[in-house]
């Protein structure tokens, strides 16, 4: 069973503030599932992805187009990450970040059925990433790419889902 660490669906929960009776479906999910609201789940322990999942799409039902939303979400991981854990100082370049997050992906998730981040091509301004999503929309990785690049700085990145989940990140 693939599963996700807590933080990203409180996180999720956050961004329904905005229509408290989704939010407010949500934490009934969540107490149903592990006897917490979204404020009260450890933000370092894993759970379940498909829970996450349940909890993104009453997110995404909230907006109206989803699939914007949930490349919203993904924008908004990387900041969390930094706030709740930080990045090492050796973090300078977008592709620093892109590598980081590769690798990163396996400490936010556990699991048999998590399938690492394999980078294929890396040139200036570019890199290309297989990137399987255990268990909820891949489109997350749009956002979470895109967040990174703005982090840095950079407003003009694009991410390109070549099939297969693959996909080309470039600026």
């Amino acid at each position: 069973m693939a599963e996700v660490k807590g933080k990203f669906i409180t996180l999720a929960c956050m961004l329904m503030q905005d229509v408290p009776d989704a939010q407010a479906k949500a934490d009934e999910l969540l107490e149903d599932e592990t006897g917490c609201t979204h404020t009260e789940l450890d933000p370092e322990d894993f759970y379940d992805t498909k829970l996450f999942d349940r909890v993104v799409k009453i997110y995404i039902s909230t907006k109206p187009d989803p699939k914007e939303a949930i490349i919203n979400l993904g924008k908004r991981i990387y900041p969390t990450q930094k706030r709740t854990v930080g990045f090492p100082d050796s973090l300078k370049t977008p592709i620093d970040f892109m590598k980081f997050e590769a690798e990163g992906f396996q400490e936010s998730h556990t699991g048999d059925d998590i399938i690492p981040r394999k980078i294929l091509k890396e040139a200036d301004n570019e890199i290309t990433m297989y990137a399987q999503a255990p268990g909820y929309d891949e489109n997350i990785y749009i956002g979470v790419w895109l967040g990174i690049l703005e982090m840095n700085g950079i407003t003009t990145g694009e991410v390109e889902n070549l099939g297969e989940h693959t996909y080309r990140i470039h600026w």
